[in-house]
Formats: C-alpha cells, structure tokens, sequence
C-alpha cells in the first residue's frame, strides 16, 4: 500500500478524522507545530468529511486530493527541518470558484466558461500557497456570482448544511457549506452584494468582509479580474473568529506589481473583555425590513451585552438617506459587474435602460440602468458616496462598530425559478423582493467599511442566525476582535445537526 493510500486509510475514516473535522485552522495550526498532527492527517481529515458530506451538500465541486496529500507531505517535510512558511503551514483550505488556480478552469457558473483554463494563481491563492497553506479544491457557486444561493449548469445545487432543503447563501454559498461541513478548515470568499456574508450568516460560522482595495482581486472572476474592482472584496470564511485574523494577514496586500513598494499595517485593536467596547445597535430598518427572528437575536446580543456592562447605543445609524443609498448602490454594483454580460445581455440592457422609468427606484429597474450607465454618470455619482461615507464617519465618532442584521431572514427554502430579483422572500409574513435585502450589504459595502460576521443565535425552528460587526475603514483587526470576545462568551459555530 502507498504511503498516500495507507494515511487514508489510517486516519481518513477513524476517530481522528473526527476530532479534526470541526476544529479551528488556529489549533490544527497549534498542533501541526507541536507535531502533534501531520499535514497529511489533516488533509485526509477533510477527505473523509468530503466522502461523507459532500454527496448531499455539493459544495466543494472541484478537488485533487491526491496533489493536496503530496503538498502536505511536502509541508510535513518542511516543518520537520525548521523551515515553516508561516502561520498557516500546512493547513487544508478551499477556494471560491471565481478565484484563479494554474490549471484549472474559472467558469463563475457559466457553461460558456467551462474551458477557461487559468494560466497562473489569483493572487490570494499564491499569498495562502506562500503562507503553506494546502489547497483542497473550489467551492460553488451562482451563474454569474449573482444569487444568494449557490447553483449553476455545470456544477448543480449547494445545499445547506444545517437544512438540506435551503440555501447555503451566495455567491460565496460553496465557501460556507464546506467549512460549515468540515471539508476544510476556511475558505476565501468575494463579497459585493453580501456574498461573504450573509453564507456566513445562513451557515452559522464566522465570515470577514475586507476593507476595500486591503486584499488584491488579481485574478478574481472572468477573464482573470482586476486587481481592484469597485466595491468589491475578498476575505475569508471560517469556524472560528481568531481564523479570520490569520487567514487575513496572509492574504492582504497591495496588487503584485505594487507589493514591492507598498506595505499594509492595520491597527490593532487591544479590547480584552466586551465593556471596552462601544457597541452601536441597529436591529432593524424601514428600507428594508428583517423577520422578527433575527431582530429578535440582535436585540437579545444587544441586551446581552448591556448585563456584561459594554455601552450600547441603540437604534444607531449614520445621517444619511437610507433609501438614497440603495439607490445609488444598486446603480454602482450593476456597472461594476455589467462585464459579466454578454454582447446580447448588454444589448438588452441598454434598451431596457432607454426604456425605463427614471422615477422607478425598483432592483428590476435600476439593475438596467446601473448596467448602461456612461462613466461621466458614475463619476457624478461619487460626491454621493463621500457624503455616506462622512456620515459613516460621524457614527464612528459615538460607537466603535455598530451590529446590524446580514439579511432580512435566515436561510431560505431553495427557489430556483426566475431570476433573483423575480423572487420574494416571507418577511414577517409578507412578501419582500429579495433584492431588498441588498440595503444591508450596500449600507457598510458602498463606502469599503470592514464587517465581520459572527453567529448571534438561531430561529425557533434551529436556523442559524448571524450579526454584522461594521467597524470604521481598515479597522477590520477591531471587527473581527469583537467577534472573537463574542465567541468567548458563548456565541461560536455550530456542527450541522445529525454530524453531516
């Protein structure tokens, strides 16, 4: 028997497996330096939970484990004389699908894409391979990167781990089954319409959307991205929130070309314990109501926090037009991902543009308009932008981070009729054009502001149920240390019931 094959069998379906399958990339981390796990072991951990679980849960879609396991042995070697490449040497990790692997093909659902065959890595996935991190494969996602729910034509339907009949989230949804599952030990994500976030949320893991323009999109999306797009990001998904801080020092930093040059050093934050931080609260919103369920779980996080004696301030906001806002956000993220569109789409989105309504402030409107829009039209939006952004930093002055609702509910019954902005959602009884649930990724999202996403509780019937964490520009070390002191009281995933 192989080495390969005889790991496998050891420890790919034993009880060690197990005892890996749910743990941070900080203790497998912890344990590989004390030698007391092996890469390799580690790799054939999250083999058997992809055995196991992937079948019904579909979200890692693409995998070579046989080169992951020769990676890992290579990293064990590496260890063993003294020569770790850094923090997250030897851990097994996925990718978002829409990230560049040499190799391997970029499709983001689309089965015109299917022999888009990458020649070179995204700069996250070389910055995670030079840490000694260990590439699993890809995870799932929607056509186009556009849906909260995670299913395409080539790579089928990711389900939610927690709910098998609902969805995982989107378009990261791939990202957050699989860690949820135990496929791997974090994933990194893309995030311009909540696509880290609210699969975190739907999930109940942990999630860091970056600071705009801190992690390079170099290689990301089609064809092989841009460095820095507008408004949108990239950051990782994990089971726990002091993952989130290693998995973001790794892969932060200017573009390649300006890495030579340019260094990024973010402030630290040295809150010890939840009173030393000023919390600003905002359960709900009339732009865009959530169900009682989740403002239920961040009035609970709220009041929690007030018994521990942290300075809550309630119904926080910045002083800005809400409804404004998501007008000027929906306009802005459609001209930034109107390149997905084909000659024909675009086409038909120029004459819908030509033919609509200008006073129409619906998704069904704005998404055309947004798509056509000339680039003097965009550059006049911008004075908007800062006016938000002021405002943001005004809040920011009276509260350290301000907690708000990822979505308006927790995750959904799988729907894949029509186009997303054609489906409701049941908000409290009512229905809801699930596109308005884009006001809680544009409120922070529009101005780059960092949000981190912690498990917060969970509906009556088990779902989960997670808060945003928005803290000030390229604060997100002060973001992710809420959600860990956060965790240490008690607010930490959760393995999908019946041990998927």
């Amino acid at each position: 028997m192989s080495d390969l094959a005889e790991n496998v069998a050891r420890v790919g379906t034993g009880q060690a497996a197990e005892a890996w399958r749910y743990a941070s990339a900080a203790r497998a981390a912890a344990a590989l330096r004390r030698r007391e796990v092996s890469s390799r072991e580690l790799v054939a951990a999250c083999e058997a939970a992809w055995r196991e679980a992937n079948p019904r849960v579909n979200a890692l879609v693409l995998s070579d484990f046989e080169r992951a396991h020769a990676i890992a042995r290579q990293r064990d070697e590496e260890l063993a004389t003294g020569r770790p490449r850094g923090p997250l040497h030897g851990v097994p990790f996925t990718i978002k699908e829409s990230f560049d692997v040499a190799g391997w093909p970029t499709t983001v659902g689309d089965p015109a894409f299917r022999d888009n065959i990458a020649a070179r890595d995204a700069a996250v996935v070389q910055r995670l391979s030079d840490a000694g991190a260990v590439l699993l494969g890809k995870t799932n996602v929607p056509l186009w990167l556009r849906d909260w729910q995670s299913y395409n034509d080539i790579y089928g339907t990711t389900r939610n781990p927690h709910d098998l009949a609902r969805t995982p989230g989107g378009s990261s949804g791939g990202s957050a089954a699989a860690v949820s599952t135990g496929l791997a030990f974090f994933d990194v994500g893309s995030d311009i319409g909540s696509s880290i976030r609210n699969p975190a949320h739907y999930c109940g893991i942990y999630s860091h959307k970056s600071t705009h323009g801190l992690v390079s999109l170099d290689g990301h999306g089609l064809p092989g991205g841009v460095a820095c797009p507008d408004i949108n990001v990239a950051g990782p998904l994990a089971r726990s929130a002091n993952d989130l801080a290693l998995v973001l020092e790794a892969i932060m930093g200017p573009p390649p070309d300006a890495a030579c040059a340019v260094r990024f050093e973010l402030p630290r934050c040295d809150a010890k314990n939840l009173d030393q931080i000023r919390f600003g609260v905002l359960s709900n919103h009339l732009v865009a109501p959530v169900d009682a369920e989740v403002e239920r779980c961040i009035v609970e996080l709220g009041r929690a926090l007030e018994r521990r004696g942290a300075q809550v301030l309630w119904d926080a906001r910045p002083q800005l037009d809400a409804a404004e806002l998501l007008r000027t956000y929906t306009l802005l993220l459609r001209a930034s991902t109107c390149g997905y569109l084909g000659d024909e789409a675009f086409a038909s989105a120029l004459a819908a543009a030509d033919a609509a309504n200008p006073a129409d402030t619906t998704y069904a409107s704005l998404q055309y308009t947004g798509a056509a829009m000339r680039h003097r039209d965009w550059l006049k939006l911008q004075p908007l932008r800062e006016k938000y952004a002021a405002a943001w930093r005004m809040l920011f002055t009276r509260v350290d981070v301000l907690l708000c609702p990822v979505a308006a509910t927790a995750a959904f019954t799988l729907n894949e009729e029509g186009a997303p902005w054609q489906r409701t959602l049941d908000v409290n009884g009512e229905p809801q054009p699930l596109t308005t649930q884009l006001f809680w990724a544009g409120h922070s999202g529009l101005c780059g502001l960092p949000s981190t996403v912690a498990p917060a509780g969970h509906t009556a019937s088990g779902l989960p149920v997670g808060v945003q964490i928005v803290a000030p520009l390229y604060h997100d070390l002060r973001s992710i240390q809420v959600a860990s002191l956060l965790e240490a009281e008690g607010y930490a995933a959760y393995a999908p019931p019946g041990a998927l």
